[in-house]
């Protein structure tokens, strides 16, 4: 699609985004319900698509692709009537005689930027929750997963209409002549330094965004915690679609004295998984692109020339699955510790104390999910008091995101914005504060001239009440 037919098709969905504001939840909820069905019946279609795209095992797809979508819709659903109605709010005695409400509107035009390593999930969760707010949306998917996006527009153009959603494939110039245009809200999921450039293009319409990004997220096992259970539980968060997760275990913070045992329980738990045969292994998922498994090699070996430990692993295979890798006795200077892994390679920091681990954290970017391991309550509230993430679990990785009466989003440059459950749905939406004047009482405070008389009525409320609105 060329420049003009990308303009053409904005300008045709920026002509109907007030019929779709108007749209009934009736309406909205049979549509989001016709796209279940569509996935439903077409499930096999979608794990050959990922698996065509980058070796993703069927399962795999459908608990990491499918099963979420389907439980967003299904939420949705649920509640999008009730969402859509004005929300009342109460005012004080100087709004005697008003109704107060705050209405959710449509934004009106959204873009939605998706990412290749959930092609199908991070793609549908924000289109659906978009225009279940009443938006009209563009969809770029990337151009990494051709398969992917061939299954992606079929649904959609079975469901909606070009004037509600449409899917604009391409390059990287599809996505830049997207940005130009003046859309109400862009929805980005991707890394860090593209997100800047999302942001920065946004601003030159005062677009709203919603930036779900990533970071380095921490997997913490205090000395309480059973070791054999934190290390099979972070081997399937980080190994989960080859490492290429946003919310992945990033790297390990554990004590000293428990390292190596640590380790030796965390490739007990690797090969029990996948059997050592990883470039055999329809279990295990490949790395997206050729590009993308350099990067990691890279990583390894600036570590490795620095001095670190390749304890496990390293190797990166000719059909470009990466072996899942552990590293220790590297520093901060590594470039591993500088930047977002999202690869199955897994760097060990051992330390004296808490105290010690939480400086490593704060002394970072605030991470998209910190994982802590223990089952003291008073270690979890000290993690939970004294670091900031955008998300947090405890004793589990990953699960976090799947659940849909749960937040999700970053914090800081790990993301802008939160969406899942009702939070979604109001971040897609314009608040719009609504004021009624119902009957006259036949006396303003507001208007001068401003009397001894009135002036005591508003002490009086102010002492009495200690409010005035």
């Amino acid at each position: 699609m060329n420049v003009d037919q990308i303009n053409q098709l904005f300008q045709v969905q920026r002509n109907n985004r007030y019929q779709l504001r108007k749209s009934s939840a009736a309406h909205r909820i049979d549509k989001l319900k016709k796209m279940k069905d569509l996935i439903i019946q077409n499930k096999s279609r979608i794990e050959d698509a990922l698996k065509a795209d980058f070796f993703k095992s069927p399962l795999e797809t459908e608990l990491t692709e499918v099963m979420p979508v389907i439980s967003m819709i299904n939420y949705t659903c649920k509640h999008l009537k009730k969402w859509m109605k004005p929300h009342k709010v109460k005012g004080g005695p100087l709004f005697f005689g008003t109704k107060c409400m705050v209405s959710y509107e449509s934004k009106g035009n959204v873009l939605v930027i998706s990412p290749w390593n959930y092609p199908f999930q991070l793609a549908m969760y924000p289109l659906l929750s978009a225009y279940a707010a009443g938006n009209a949306v563009i969809l770029k998917p990337s151009e990494f997963t051709p398969e992917t996006n061939k299954i992606l527009i079929e649904l959609i153009d079975e469901v909606f209409t070009t004037d509600e959603v449409a899917v604009v494939v391409g390059e990287v110039e599809a996505s830049q002549a997207l940005l130009e245009l003046p859309f109400d809200h862009i929805f980005f999921t991707g890394s860090t330094p593209v997100g800047k450039i999302v942001m920065e293009k946004a601003a030159k319409h005062l677009a709203g965004v919603s930036l779900e990004l990533g970071g380095k997220s921490p997997a913490i096992v205090a000395n309480d915690f059973d070791l054999k259970v934190a290390a099979q539980r972070i081997a399937w968060g980080k190994l989960v679609n080859g490492g290429q997760t946003c919310v992945a275990p990033d790297y390990i913070l554990i004590e000293k004295s428990r390292e190596q045992e640590f380790v030796k329980y965390l490739i007990e738990s690797i090969k029990l998984f996948y059997n050592e045969h990883f470039e055999l292994n329809d279990d295990y998922c490949q790395i997206i692109t050729p590009r993308h498994g350099k990067r990691l090699q890279d990583l390894i070996a600036d570590s490795k020339e620095r001095g670190a430990k390749i304890s496990y692993g390293g190797h990166l295979f000719n059909n470009n699955k990466h072996e899942p890798t552990i590293i220790q006795k590297l520093d901060f200077d590594h470039k591993i510790m500088q930047e977002e892994i999202f690869g199955p390679v897994l760097p060990i920091i051992s330390v004296d104390s808490r105290k010690e681990m939480v400086k490593i954290i704060n002394e970072m970017d605030n991470p998209l999910a910190m994982y802590l391991f223990t089952d003291d309550k008073d270690v979890v509230e000290y993690f939970q008091s004294n670091t900031t993430s955008g998300g947090f679990s405890v004793n589990e990785t990953l699960l976090h995101v799947g659940h849909s009466g749960l937040v999700f989003g970053g914090a800081g440059k790990s993301g802008i914005g939160r969406y899942h459950r009702f939070e979604g749905f109001a971040e897609l939406s314009n608040q719009r504060s609504v004021l009624i004047r119902k009957f006259d009482t036949k006396m303003s405070y507001f208007y001068p001239p401003y009397t001894e008389k009135k002036k005591k009525i508003i002490d009086f409320l102010i002492e009495k009440f200690h409010y005035l609105f």
